[in-house]
């Protein structure tokens, strides 16, 4: 059976190394990534403070231990009847399954602010520390935009921030946190959102939530209500935008829709994990379960006896720390991530590999003994609150142009 793969992130390589373990030879493997190498940040948060730092894995590593043939390319258009799928090279590919893990694509969180996450260059918000060193800044807002978003390094780096400045002997620095939800990381539960709070109090970060965040002229507005937040630096998370694949059902931003056990709605042999799927809530350890969820089922149409991992279950520890300036820097003790895993990769697949080839940051494999811990099937997260934030995402979309055809493409599909 020959099953191609695209998208080299986390979801990608977790059912690349999933197929391979459960099918074996029984499957002919081609891995189609845009990018040749895997980029896994560990700590990238607090890599702009110097203290954590990119690992760049060359995806032909993955490729020669899976004995799959890898394409640097990108996935465009799939034809599910007939399998098989256009690359941005025009090569036509055909396939028996086909799983899609190509992600979400990241784009202005807030028009005219500073973007800043993970993947980004460090080098953004090494700027803001060095005014906030010289005593140029003095407020900053750090906003978490309505939509499809993983929220949680938007209060680590207002936490790391806060303790920067401290360290730098600045206790005049004002750092705040604007976010829609109605409780810090709100669809986690009140534990979570109640340790969160007291986080950024114990760390004098100021916080404004159940409010939109927009840049008016050269002011932050809160939305509603039209209240001017007063910051002369305003970063934002990204949002995430979906792959717009077309041939493949999408929601209004993108977003490929599948089934409970991951298949394209109206395929056949076509699968989605990961971000680029509809999904309440974008995690990396949820994208690694709907990958293997789905490696699983293909093997079991192999006639492996391979049970279903069963519905992806959000796994991790939020970790306490009162009052420790967490994810410090000006190298004032270790960098403490406000979330376990440190690493950021929840998994069974990747996770493994990654330690084996000395790739996974220290703390990543061994939990630690306190914080509270999260485990939530997927289930649970369709709550009135993810409603309300997806209501709000519709209300405040997105002004990226891609959008705006994304609703023509739609409309042609569904008249094909």
């Amino acid at each position: 059976m020959h099953i191609v793969i695209a998208g080299g992130g986390v979801a990608g390589l977790e059912a690349l190394l999933a197929v391979h373990e459960m099918a074996g030879a029984r499957a002919r493997l081609t891995l189609v990534a845009p990018d040749p190498e895997f980029t896994y940040k560990p700590l990238a948060v607090a890599e702009p403070f110097g203290l954590g730092h990119a690992h760049k894995v060359p995806l032909t590593r993955f490729a020669e231990e899976t004995g799959a043939e890898l394409l640097i390319d990108a996935l465009e258009q799939v034809d599910d009847g007939f399998g098989r799928v256009r690359l941005a090279s025009g090569t036509t590919l055909y396939y028996d399954q086909l799983i899609v893990a190509t992600g979400g694509r990241p784009v202005a969180g807030v028009e005219g602010a500073a973007t800043w996450w993970p993947g980004g260059d460090p080098e953004l918000y090494g700027g803001l520390l060095r005014d906030l060193d010289e005593g140029y800044v003095k407020r900053i807002a750090i906003v978490i935009p309505p939509g499809a978003v993983w929220p949680l390094p938007a209060y680590e780096l207002a936490l790391m921030t806060a303790g920067e400045a401290f360290a730098m002997g600045h206790d005049d620095v004002e750092v705040t946190v604007v976010t829609p939800e109605h409780a810090p990381l709100s669809l986690f539960g009140d534990e979570v959102s109640a340790t969160v709070a007291a986080e950024l109090e114990a760390a004098g970060v100021q916080l404004r939530t159940a409010v939109v965040g927009q840049l008016e002229g050269k002011q932050l507005t809160l939305h509603p209500g039209g209240e001017r937040l007063d910051a002369q630096r305003i970063f934002s998370v990204p949002r995430l935008l979906g792959p717009a694949i077309e041939g493949l059902p999408s929601d209004d931003e993108g977003f490929v829709r599948v089934d409970d056990m991951g298949r394209v709605l109206g395929c056949e042999r076509t699968w989605a994990a990961g971000d680029g799927a509809v999904s309440p809530i974008k995690f990396g350890g949820l994208a690694t379960h709907q990958a293997r969820r789905i490696a699983a089922a293909i093997a079991r149409t192999l006639g492996e006896h391979v049970p279903d991992p069963g519905e992806p279950v959000l796994h991790g520890r939020l970790l306490t720390g009162l009052g420790t300036r967490r994810l410090r820097g000006r190298g004032d003790g270790d960098a403490a991530p406000l979330w376990w895993p440190a690493g950021k990769v929840a998994g069974l697949y990747l996770p493994r590999w990654l330690a084996e080839h000395g790739l996974a940051p220290q703390g990543a494999i061994e939990a630690p003994e306190t914080g509270v811990v999260v485990e939530r099937p997927l289930a649970t997260f369709a709550s009135p609150e993810a409603q309300y934030l997806h209501e709000l995402s519709r209300e405040f979309r997105s002004a990226d142009p891609a959008i705006a055809s994304l609703g023509r493409r739609m409309h042609e599909f569904e008249q094909r």
